[in-house]
């Protein structure tokens, strides 16, 4: 990051390195999708721009807990076109997926076919929850407007949520969680447990 890193990225980091325990996941209040050009040198010493963060979208009314397994979801995509190993449909039982989209800045209509797929194979209809990463929707190469940008997120929100609950109605889906190929970061434990409470909309995380 340049300039600094973000305090919120540092505070998670901490709990990765350096703490065991569980820890509450918390909304940060301003993120940041609009990178600065690393191979000019004069911007290392520049603030990124910060926005208003809109806070998790949360969806479904069970609490829950399960071990965490998932990632970009362009990566997803190629597990499954390749046929990588990934956990049974048995293990999937005690999984919650998270998934976030990259700097790709995938159309919706690409979103909803991956998440078909994870549908179709049955894994949405076993997992315990799902959280998705705030979506990045800002790339040098796409350079959208607050307004675009906004569209563009809602769309991906609100496609997520539409397949998921094809194959699943009543698992608990947060979006716009603070991971993925945005700042400032969570540092989600891979495979470690996280516990859901949609009664009181809180998130809590081992390291």
């Amino acid at each position: 990051m340049q300039k600094r890193m973000d305090e919120y990225t540092v505070k998670y980091l901490k709990y990765a390195l350096f703490n065991s325990g569980e820890f509450e996941l918390r909304p940060s209040n301003i993120y940041n999708d609009i990178g600065l050009p690393w191979d000019n040198v004069s911007t290392l010493d520049q603030a990124r721009i910060y926005e208003k963060n809109e806070g998790w979208y949360w969806n479904g009314d069970n609490d829950t807990e399960g071990v965490t397994w998932g990632g970009c979801l362009e990566s997803i995509d190629e597990l499954l076109r390749h046929g990588v190993s990934i956990p049974t449909l048995d293990e999937f039982k005690n999984i919650v997926l998270f998934t976030e989209t990259s700097e790709e800045i995938p159309s919706s209509d690409y979103v909803a076919r991956v998440y078909r797929a994870l549908g179709e194979r049955g894994i949405l209809k076993k997992v315990r929850g799902v959280l998705v990463g705030r979506p990045k929707a800002w790339e040098f190469d796409k350079q959208k407007s607050s307004e675009e940008k906004a569209k563009y997120k809602k769309e991906q929100r609100d496609t997520t949520l539409a397949i998921i609950r094809k194959y699943n109605p009543t698992v608990p889906v947060i979006q716009n969680i603070d991971f993925g190929h945005t700042d400032p970061q969570i540092c989600l434990p891979y495979g470690g447990k996280v516990r859901i409470v949609s009664s009181e909309k809180r998130i809590f995380a081992e390291f």
